[in-house]
Formats: structure tokens, C-alpha cells, sequence
């Protein structure tokens, strides 16, 4: 437990070490209409942003929703003022609700036209099935490490620790691939590269792990496949967000969390078609015919023009629009000059040099400002709580409840479709006006926590009965955490952390973000058995519940809405958020 909130405390004290002393609230005047800079976002659902700097330089936020129930019979319009000296509602005057759309006037239409052309398609379901494939590799893995279990292979009876290896191994190059793209950035390496390098580590490491004649080629092939993995978990998130329309950006990046899901379920199911021939290669190879669609997609979908913007390429960003995108000449020009603006204005906030190559600069670029250390506060933060509050240990909790209770296949699937579910509603509601990503994030929290504190009392009231912990209220408990799971944390921790950094630093800072989250997922399947035997189910429970809690109130300060924005604009609202 120390470990966890240790590593919670100090990312929030390294980080954001200034903001609290900084904060000062005051009565808030009326709006300037003299030197004022107003930043709108208008989209079919009406969600509008007015930043306003008036005269006393201060930095004003307008949040204005205007939302319309299914009869008709509701239409309400509520503004939120903020300011970098003062934090306060007002009530705005009626020239306070005129709405400058001056530099978004066309993104209604680009959403329109690129929705009707769907060309957006093919980007979005390359990138997606390597998310499919790194879960057919959780569920995969777990199928074969069940068939060499049973000693009756020609790799002959393994051992725990070697059976643990075989699973954990392509964690390692997940990891070790994230590294990797800290130190490389995107500087010569763009999105499109990565998805192809992405789907060769993927198919090579197949071939090795299943035509391999001795464990140790199984080990080397699952690390590359692992390798693979991560430079996936890399790419997807940011090419995904960078192609996709302003308003289906956080569906398809949700999906991209569903398709991960999904891949677990086929995992699953290749394990219980293999598995009763005792063929753990079939597993692996069963894989295979995705391995070769993501190939032709890699080599067929075009390049992220927001990458090729941040290289100064912009007439292949042009190309890159028009015919990958579908976006008309005109549309094509506004984007890249809205890309180039806030380029330009991140490196005239010091950003550093885009064009350094080294660790240190990288990691110099991402400390560089205050935005961007928001930026990553909000998104390694997110990453660790999503870990760090038990996802892999209440799972892998739950897998041993299944198997005691003889029901290990069949609850592993069922557990699984439930998941995909779950995260199929997140990927509706995400760009709901009603919902977003901020209200997902706290109902799934609260999820969360429910289900944790139930555990807790659960079994802290069966370590007294005859009977031990009621099995039933268990299940209930894990299924409840599932469900706020996928909701909340699974998907939308992974659309935040792909739209929140601003263009200079968002590679290296998402590989950040992927470090993270497979380390701390490490290091809680690490220490779960350990702490378990230490502090006792209802103990450790508690400890997942307070850090869940914590997540929520972390959600609730830090976490701002950027539902319907284009990655240009939640720059700018990421600066309003800091300065208010």
C-alpha cells in the first residue's frame, strides 16, 4: 500500500508543485469587450468555449451547453466563468451570450463531410487491430500457458517461473518499447512508420513463438511480440486521434479499448478450440490473418497530417487530408493553419527544440512549461490510478474465484463479453453532451470504489463466518468493478492521454503515459500475492478503495471536459485551464 500511494504523491508533488499556492479566488467583474480573444468551439450539440483575456489580463472561460431533451420540452443555458486571478459563477448578461465562432466557422461542416465520407475508416481500423491484438495476446497467452501447464508438450514439464515468463515476457517488450520511443520521439519516426514497424514486430514474433522448437525461442519470440505491443499501444491512441473527426474522436478511440477487449474474448476462444488438442501453437497462429490485415493497412493508410504539419511537410499534410481524410482544399488549409498557430504558439511558450533528438531534451521539452507539466500530470496520473486502484489484481482475483468454483473457461469468456459491452456504452455516451469524458471517468470511479469497499466488507465479515466470504456478493462485487471499469478508466484513460499533450510533445509524452501503465501494472501483479498474505483480503481491498477514492477527487480537480474539440483548441483550453 505504501508503494502505491508513494508513487501517487510524489508524480502529483514533482509535477504540479505550484498550483495549489498559486490558486487565488476572487469576485469576478463584468466581461471586457475591449482586447479581447475569444476561443469557441460550436458543434451540433451546442457545447461552447469562450476564452476572453480583458484588459486586467486575466483569462476568461466560458463554458456554454445548451441542451435539448428528447421531447423538446427542456432547453437550458448555463455559463461557467473562470479567470486565471478569480473563480466564480456569474450570472452573464445578455451580450456575454453572443458567440464569436470566428476561428471555428467551419467545423461543423468538416465534421459533417468527413463523417459522410467515412474514408477516415481504414486509419482507424488498422490502428484499432493492434489493440486487438495486444488483447489476443492477454487472452491467447493465458490459453497456452494453461496447455503447457498440463506437461504433455513437447517443450515437457515447465515450471511455475517459467510458465510466469511465458506470460509476462511480452509485458517486458511492451515496456521496453516505450522506452525506446522516449528516447527516438517522433522526430524522423511518424505515425505511419510506427504502425508498420507495430505490425511486422507482431507477425515475426508470432512465426518465432510458434514454430519454435525450444522455450527459449518461445521467450525471444514473445518478446518481440511484446516489442510490438507497445510501439501498437503507442501509435494507435495518437494516429486514431489525429485522423479522426472532431466529433467521433473519443468514440473510435474508445472502440480502440473495445477492439483490445474484443481481442481477449478471441483469445479465449482460440485457447478452447486449441486447447483440447493441446496445441499451443495453433493459439499463437490463429493470430496470424490479422497480423496480415494490419500489414496491408500499414502500408496503405496515409500519413497523420498532424505529424506532417509538425515537420513543416505541409503540402503532403494537404494530400494527407484530402485524399486519406477526404476533406476538401479549403478545410484542409484552415486545419494546417490552425496546427501551425498552436505550434508556433507552443514554442513561443519555450517549448524547447522540436528538433532534439535526445532523452534529455525530450524529457527537457515535456518539463518545459507549465502547460505541459499539466498535461502530464493529468495524463500519467490517470495511467497510474487506472493500475494502481487493482484492475490486474481484481482480475486476476477473480479468474482464481472462477477456477475453485469450476467455471475458469466459461467465466473468462462470460467476463470477457461483459467487458466489451461495458466499453461499447462508454464508446456511445463519450460524445454524448449529457455525459463526456469527465462524467464517465466519476460514475466509473465511483464503480470502482463501491465495488472495493464491498470486497473489503465481504471479506472482512467472512474471515469470521464458518462458511468464509459469500461467493455470490464476491462476483457481484467483481462484476460491479468490471463494469465502472470499462465505463470509465479503460477507455477514456487512453482517449485523455492521446488528446491531452499538446503536438510538440504528445509522442514522447504518450510513450510516457504507455511506460507507465505497463509499469504499474508490473508492479501490481507484483505485489498482489505478496500484500495479500500481509494484510488479508478485506485489508488490501480497502487500500485498492481509498486509491480509487482518491482517482475521483484527482478527476474531479484536475480532468477537464474536451468533448467536441479539435487537439488545436484543447491546447488552447488546456492554457485556460492552467492560468485560471
Amino acid at each position: 500500500m505504501a508503494t502505491h500511494l508513494l508513487v501517487i504523491v510524489v508524480l502529483v508533488l514533482v509535477l504540479n508543485s505550484n498550483v495549489i499556492s498559486s490558486l487565488k479566488i476572487s469576485s469576478l467583474s463584468s466581461l471586457s469587450s475591449s482586447n479581447s480573444n475569444r476561443y469557441i468551439n460550436s458543434n451540433s450539440n451546442s457545447d461552447r468555449y469562450i476564452n476572453s483575456n480583458s484588459n486586467s489580463n486575466s483569462d476568461r472561460y466560458i463554458n456554454s451547453i445548451n441542451s435539448n431533451n428528447h421531447n423538446g420540452n427542456r432547453n437550458s443555458i448555463t455559463s461557467l466563468l473562470y479567470s486565471s486571478s478569480s473563480s466564480s459563477l456569474s450570472s452573464s448578461s445578455s451580450s456575454s451570450t453572443t458567440l464569436d465562432n470566428s476561428n471555428n466557422s467551419n467545423n461543423d461542416n468538416n465534421n459533417s463531410n468527413n463523417n459522410n465520407n467515412n474514408k477516415w475508416l481504414p486509419s482507424f481500423a488498422t490502428a484499432a487491430l493492434g489493440g486487438l491484438l495486444f488483447g489476443g495476446d492477454i487472452g491467447g497467452s493465458s490459453s497456452v500457458v494453461r496447455i503447457l501447464g498440463e506437461g504433455t508438450t513437447e517443450l515437457g514439464k515447465l515450471d511455475t517461473i517459467q510458465l510466469g515468463t511465458i506470460a509476462s515476457v511480452s509485458l517486458l517488450g511492451a515496456m521496453i518499447a516505450s522506452f525506446i520511443l522516449i528516447i527516438v520521439g517522433d522526430k524522423q519516426i511518424g505515425r505511419q512508420l510506427e504502425l508498420r514497424t507495430a505490425s511486422v514486430l507482431f507477425t515475426i514474433g508470432t512465426l518465432v513463438q510458434s514454430l519454435s522448437p525450444s522455450l527459449a525461442l518461445v521467450l525471444v519470440g514473445r518478446l518481440i511480440y511484446g516489442l510490438g505491443i507497445g510501439t501498437a499501444m503507442h501509435v494507435a491512441p495518437l494516429y486514431i486521434a489525429e485522423t479522426a473527426p472532431n466529433n467521433l474522436r473519443g468514440t473510435l478511440v474508445s472502440l480502440k479499448e473495445a477492439a483490445i477487449v474484443g481481442g481477449i474474448v478471441v483469445g479465449y476462444l482460440a485457447g478452447a478450440i486449441f486447447g483440447e488438442e493441446g496445441s499451443w501453437r495453433g493459439v499463437f497462429e490463429s493470430f496470424l490473418p490479422i497480423e496480415i490485415m494490419m500489414l496491408i493497412g500499414a502500408f496503405s493508410v496515409p500519413e497523420s497530417p498532424r505529424w506532417l504539419s509538425l515537420r513543416s511537410r505541409n503540402e503532403e499534410a494537404m494530400s494527407a487530408m484530402v485524399d486519406g481524410l477526404g476533406l476538401s482544399r479549403e478545410e484542409a488549409t484552415n486545419q494546417i493553419n490552425a496546427m501551425t498557430k498552436a505550434t508556433m504558439t507552443a514554442a513561443g511558450r519555450g517549448a524547447g527544440d522540436s528538433d532534439s533528438d535526445s532523452v534529455v531534451d525530450n524529457l527537457k521539452e515535456i518539463l518545459s512549461s507549465k502547460y505541459n507539466r499539466r498535461a502530464l500530470l493529468i495524463g500519467v496520473g490517470l495511467v497510474l490510478f487506472q493500475q494502481l486502484s487493482g484492475q490486474p489484481s481484481v482480475l486476476y482475483f477473480a479468474n482464481r474465484i472462477f477456477e475453485n468454483a469450476g467455471l475458469g473457461f466459461e467465466a473468462a469468456v462470460g467476463v470477457g463479453v461483459f467487458k466489451l459491452l461495458m466499453t461499447l456504452v462508454s464508446a456511445k455516451l463519450v460524445e454524448n453532451p449529457e455525459w463526456g469524458r469527465k462524467q464517465l471517468l466519476l460514475y466509473g470511479n465511483a464503480g470502482i470504489t463501491a465495488s472495493l469497499l464491498g470486497l473489503s466488507a465481504i471479506y472482512t465479515v467472512g474471515a469470521s463466518s464458518p462458511d468464509g466470504p459469500n461467493q455470490a456478493a464476491i462476483i457481484s462485487c467483481i462484476l460491479l468493478f468490471v463494469g465502472g471499469y470499462q465505463i470509465g478508466f479503460g477507455p477514456i484513460t487512453w482517449l485523455i492521454l492521446s488528446e491531452i499533450f499538446p503536438l510538440r510533445i504528445r509522442s514522447a509524452a504518450v510513450s510516457t503515459g504507455t511506460l507507465a501503465n505497463f509499469g504499474s501494472n508490473l508492479l501490481v501483479a507484483f505485489l498482489f500475492e505478496t500484500e495479500r498474505e500481509q494484510l488479508g483480503e478485506g485489508l488490501l481491498f480497502l487500500q485498492f478503495a481509498f486509491i480509487a477514492a482518491a482517482a475521483t477527487a484527482f478527476t474531479s480537480k484536475y480532468v477537464f471536459e474536451t468533448r467536441g474539440l479539435s487537439l488545436e483548441q484543447i491546447e488552447e483550453k488546456l492554457k485556460v485551464e492552467v492560468d485560471k
